[in-house]
């Protein structure tokens, strides 16, 4: 690795750690200089704005849940489980996904928040699409799902999944800066289902096959967002 390469890596690691322990508002560009004790010439040559390092910061978190869950992904998962399990993974909503909420969440609805989110998805698909379109193959040569295409199957399988946490980011999130707003675990599941669905009929896949997200995994986020 170049030395502009490792400047930018760690840039972006002092970054996150602020961010992620002061929050992204509160976190100013001088602090991350002051912290590095680097000089404004040099944060500027790599990055504009501290918008776009937290933009680049999430997108490195997205490349990276792929590998990692595919280590923790037991071999006698079958196909279907499989998928149900890397659909589960894309998911922010548990683990160090929710590293990547936390640092969002002040302007999850906001301009950037909604720039960093489409960034966050696109890398998401990017990481992804091996893993899917595996576990696709899987399913297709065990017969517990169908489709003539493989490939176009899985980019449509990945961009539900990417609206739906998104969806339900601005339900839990938005819930918690709007205290009038009542959302419960029950209402998110329904707001699940019809993508559930519309997965397992996509790829043809046994009624009730895919979870997604169990109702433990959206209590636990919604008090983990409340705790923030």
């Amino acid at each position: 690795m170049i030395k502009g390469d490792i400047r930018k890596q760690q840039i972006l690691d002092t970054a996150e750690r602020l961010f992620t322990s002061k929050g992204f508002e509160a976190t100013s560009v001088q602090d991350i200089l002051d912290e590095m004790r680097l000089s404004k010439g040099s944060f500027y040559h790599h990055y504009a704005t501290k918008e776009d390092v937290l933009r680049k910061i999430c997108e490195r978190r997205a490349e990276q849940t792929a590998p990692k869950a595919d280590e923790q992904d037991g071999t006698s998962r079958n196909g279907l489980q499989r998928m149900d399990f890397y659909l589960h993974e894309m998911i922010p909503f548990h683990g160090e996904g929710m590293v990547f909420l936390k640092m969002i969440s002040p302007v999850f609805s906001d301009p950037v928040g909604k720039s960093v989110r489409e960034g966050y998805a696109d890398a998401l698909k990017k990481a992804w699409a091996p893993y899917i379109e595996r576990a696709l193959a899987e399913m297709i040569r065990e017969g517990s799902g169908y489709t003539l295409y493989p490939e176009t199957t899985a980019d449509i399988a990945m961009n539900l999944v990417n609206d739906l946490w998104q969806l339900l980011g601005d339900e839990i999130i938005g819930s918690v800066r709007k205290p009038d707003t009542q959302v419960s675990a029950g209402l998110l599941l329904e707001k699940i289902e019809p993508y559930r669905c519309a997965l397992e009929n996509l790829m043809c896949a046994p009624y009730g096959s895919l979870e997604l997200l169990s109702l433990q995994d959206l209590l636990l986020a919604m008090d983990a967002v409340r705790e923030w």
